[in-house]
This record gives C-alpha cells, structure tokens and sequence, in this order.
C-alpha cells in the first residue's frame, strides 16, 4: 500500500525528477526540499490532473516551451502486494483508475496587463461546493401518515422535528440502501401485519405504546431494515421507549415510498445545509482578522470570499485558505485511496495556528482509517522538521526530496554511532570534534570498539577531515559531508582560539563545552566573533550526530552545496 515512486517530467521547473519515496498511507509524509528546488512544480503535476489527462498551459511548462511534453507517472504497491504502473500525460490517465488527487496551495493571484502585471494581488474564492442541490423539502405530512396508518392512528410520533435533523438525515442517506430494501414485498407485508394487528387493540396511545413495548419489540426487531432504521434513530435518543423509534422508522419508509426522488433530494439539500453551517463554524474558529470571511452561494456555487490582500496577513491567509481547502477536499477525495498534497501553506503560521491545523489533518487521517480507507497526505515544506518544530505529527515521516549521492565513510558513521560510548565519550568529543591543543591515543579504545584503530590517534583523523574538506573547497563530488562538518567546526575556533592571547582564557576556551558557548566566551572577553561563525553553527552541529532511521546525508549536503553557504565556508578557510 505504499506510493514507491513518483516521477515527473516538465512541469514548470522540473525537467525530470524520479522521487524514490515508499510513502505509507494513513500518516503525515513531511516531503522536505530547499527553495527553488521545484515543490510548486511537484504540487502543480498533481493540481492539473484531469480525468482525461495531465492538461498544462504554456506557463506550466518546463521553460514555458510547448514542445516540451508533461508527464506525471506514479509506481504503487497495492494492498495485495501487486506493483502498477500510473501514468498521465496529454492523452491518458490511469492513475485515476486507483486515486482521487487533490491539492492544497495558496490562493493568491497576480493581477493586472503588461508592464502592470503583478501590480495588484487578490486572494482567489475557494469552492466549497461545487453545485448546491435543489433546494427540496421533504413532503411529510403528520395528517396523511396517520390516514395511512389506519385506526389507532394516535399511537404515531408526529416526526417533523426529526426531519429537520441534518445529522439524522445524513446518517440515513449514507444507509439509503435500507430504505431501498424496505420496499421489498416481504418487508412491507410484515410492516402492515404489525400496523393491523395495532389497529386490532384499543385504548389510549400511551396504552398502545405499552402494549407494543410489551409484545412487539422482538417480532420487530426481526424485521430487517426497520430495525435497522430504527437503530440509526435510536443512536439520536429522540424517544423514551423502543416502540417509538419503530413507529418513527414505518413513517420514513412511507415517505420514502411516497416519492423516492423528492426524498433522496430533499437528503441532499438538508446535507447541504448541514455542511454549509460546519464550514462556517470552522472558519469561525480560525479567522482572528476584523474582517469578515464570507461563506455565500455564488450562482449554483458555495464559496468563500475572501478580504482584498492587504486587509490579512500571511499567517491569517495561509490558514484561512487552508481550512477552507481542506473542506473541499473531504468532498473531492472520494476512492478507496487518495493523494493529499499539501504546498508549504504552513511554513509561515505561529505555533498556535500550526498545532490547530495540524489537528484537522490528524483528523482527516482518521476519518479515512476509520471507514477503511487510505489517504497519502504528501506535506511540502522547506523548514527541516529536525530542526524547526514546525510539524509534531506523533506518527509522521521525513522525506528529502533533494537527495544526494554523496556518500559517508562508513567508519566516520560507526564513530558519530559510537561516540556516547563511556570509554571514549569525552576525549573524542574533546579532541577529535573539537579543536583542541593536544592530541590523544586512544587507540586501543577504538580497537575494543571495532572502530577505526588510526583514529584513535587526533593527527590521523585530523589529516582524513582535511582531505574531505579540500575535496569540497576544490568542488569534487566525491567529498564526505560529515568529514567537512567536523573540519569547519574546528576551524572556526581553532581560528578563534588563535585571537585570545590570555593563557588562561584559552585554557577555559578548551574546556568550554559546545562550540556556541566557546565563542559566547571568547565574545565575553572581548574577542570579535563574525556573525557567520555563529550561522554555521547549524551546519557543524548536524554533521557532527547520526540519527538512526532516517536520510542522514541529503540534508545536510543540500546545504553544503548552497552556494552562500559555499562562500561563507571558503571565506573562513581563506583566513
């Protein structure tokens, strides 16, 4: 059941991109990338599949070149384990024959002609519903089921209250199917057994009530279809007594029999009405502006309109949209599997916002699980989840889309492993990650280990990070990310060390722990510390740890291959 691979072929600024992914459904998939490496390109692959193909304009194009020819293709893992290849380009679709897609993105629009172009932003209305039914009510008349019902017509309910339940109505449209059977001959012959025999008792109706609690209740509990319509209003608590529930149940399968397509109508605008009013309520919740968000029907259309652009924020906006969105795509996502992709809407929302959101896509996930079936929400973001607390999806997975091929010497990868250990603990972080005066052996150490035994003395490990590191100066490919994380870091305060001219001060700056707080010391001093030193600080701290399960190298050589970054990190070793 998992989206093994996707690929796509010109689409904006993708040429072509084959994303290893094995995405599971069911749980958050944090599809992690750096600006400008073609996420709106990745959402946009998605946002313009149509039934009859993968339909792109000219600016949707690689290079807004027409001879470049789209292609959106997905490999995936079916729940009997059989593999399949879907494909969309200009003349097919298949991947609709397995998947409803929908995207999430921001709605803002550049408007105006020519040089002007851009001059003007709005925020497109977002379709909540695409056509509002016919508005219909249903045709319940307490007089003509009473006529219907015969002589001791006075036990009914009179169920017009019930009918204007939008909850009910939608619970007994998803099961429209038991009406449907209750109109069999059967059914229907055993309904009007149990209606004569009533009409054979007398006394009042709460004397009938009672009598049919008392005599009734199995023989119609036996009734397929009534009972189970009378379950599904007993879970409303609308009665005191189960005879109730059955004589509400026969008065619906009359109406339904009356006129089947007024009735099914009139479920679908009472549904309508029930969605409308929870749109509302939801963007109620999120919308902090002075503005109003409107919620209005617009032609045959629900819609929400929005502020004109300089009235709301960026977060306002983004979680507005969001919420507005998702709602749209409950009604669209409708197969026994579906992709949910969502492009980097969070990455500018305050922590509150994000939790909230965050909760209705846990939601989402669970509304699917729950009926059994399978949602792949694919969140697109820039911010590094390992880094930003941006996303705390207790069941969530990260994945980077910028992969490298670069790959770590695997004796570096068994020492970040075993860097905790007691027996080496603080001299390797001391003396092989740190700069540091002195040299250790430890040799003997790191043979127990079964690490590496030659870098158990510091020259040695020192003299392997220096050839990474001119490896990645001099732009070679073949260079060890992790290596030139450890050369930086020790670089920058060996650079740092040589400007305190206290002996004392520097022996306090050795034994000082971390490299931010070595340089907040040397600052304390009155040592001059560039602001770059610090901003490094989050390249030479990631490279310096290895956490098991997940793509280590990708995100770190994403960064390193930045091409401020690469200036900043040639500037240090040019001093």
């Amino acid at each position: 059941m998992t989206l093994k691979v996707i690929e796509i072929e010109n689409v904006k600024g993708i040429k072509k991109y084959s994303f290893n992914l094995d995405i599971l459904p069911n749980k958050p998939s944090i599809l992690v990338a750096p600006n400008g490496f073609g996420k709106s390109s990745f959402a946009a692959a998605f946002n313009l599949l149509q039934a009859n193909g993968l339909v792109l304009s000219g600016y949707s194009l690689y290079k807004n070149d027409t001879a470049n020819r789209p292609r959106l293709f997905i490999k995936y893992q079916k729940p009997d384990n059989t593999i399949v290849d879907l494909e969309a380009d200009e003349s097919i679709n298949t991947i609709k024959d397995q998947f409803d897609c929908f995207v999430i993105n921001s709605q803002i629009d550049a408007k105006g002609t020519g040089v002007n172009y851009g001059s003007e932003m709005t925020i497109n209305p977002v379709i909540l519903i695409d056509e509002i039914p016919e508005k219909v009510k249903f045709q319940y008349s307490f007089k003509s089921q009473q006529k219907i019902f015969g002589l001791n017509n006075k036990v009914l309910p009179n169920i017009k209250f019930l009918l204007s339940n939008s909850k009910l109505i939608k619970k007994i449209n998803e099961n429209i199917t038991i009406l449907t059977n209750a109109l069999e001959s059967q059914i229907q012959r055993k309904i009007s057994e149990f209606v004569n025999e009533v009409n054979q008792e007398s006394g009042t109706s709460s004397n009938l009530i009672e009598w049919i609690e008392r005599n009734k209740i199995d023989s119609l509990n036996n009734i397929d279809c009534l009972s189970d319509l009378a379950q599904i209003l007993y879970e409303f608590n609308f009665f005191n007594l189960k005879a109730e529930y059955f004589l509400a149940g026969i008065q619906i399968i009359n109406l339904y029999n009356d006129s089947i397509s007024d009735f099914e109508k009139a479920c679908k605008y009472k549904i309508y009405e029930l969605d409308k009013e929870n749109y509302k309520s939801t963007l109620k919740a999120f919308n902090s502006t002075w503005r109003d968000i409107r919620i209005k029907e617009s032609g045959k259309q629900l819609i929400v309109e929005f502020p004109e652009f300089h009235y709301i924020s960026n977060g306002e906006r983004d979680i507005l949209t969001f919420v507005a969105l998702l709602q749209q795509a409950k009604r669209r996502l409708k197969k026994h599997s579906n992709i949910l992709v969502i492009d980097e809407v969070f990455d500018y929302l305050d922590d509150a916002s994000l939790i909230a959101v965050q909760y209705y896509i846990t939601q989402f996930i669970e509304e699917y699980s729950m009926t059994g079936r399978r949602i792949y929400p694919l969140i697109l973001t820039h911010l590094n989840p390992d880094y930003f607390r941006n996303f705390t999806f207790s069941k969530q997975k990260i994945y980077y889309l910028d992969r490298r091929e670069l790959k770590v010497n695997q004796h570096l990868v068994k020492l970040l492993i075993n860097r905790e250990h007691p027996s080496i603990q603080d001299d390797v972080s001391k003396y092989l990650f740190h700069f540091h005066t002195s040299c250790i052996n430890k040799r003997l150490e790191f043979r127990a280990l079964s690490l590496k035994e030659t870098w158990g003395e510091g020259y040695n490990f020192d003299g392997f990070i220096d050839t990474e590191m001119r490896k990645y100066l001099n732009r070679k490919a073949d260079y060890d990310p992790f290596a030139v994380c450890c050369t930086i870091r020790k670089r920058i305060e060996k650079l740092i060390y040589g400007k305190i001219v206290d002996m004392n001060s520097k022996t306090i700056f050795l034994d000082t722990h971390t490299t931010s707080k070595k340089l907040d010391f040397a600052e304390s001093i009155g040592v001059i510390v560039p602001e770059a030193y610090y901003l490094l600080g989050i390249i030479y701290n990631d490279g310096m740890h290895w956490k098991k399960g997940q793509d280590n190298v990708s995100q770190i050589a994403a960064k390193l291959e930045n091409l401020t970054i690469r200036y900043l990190i040639k500037d240090v070793f040019a001093q």
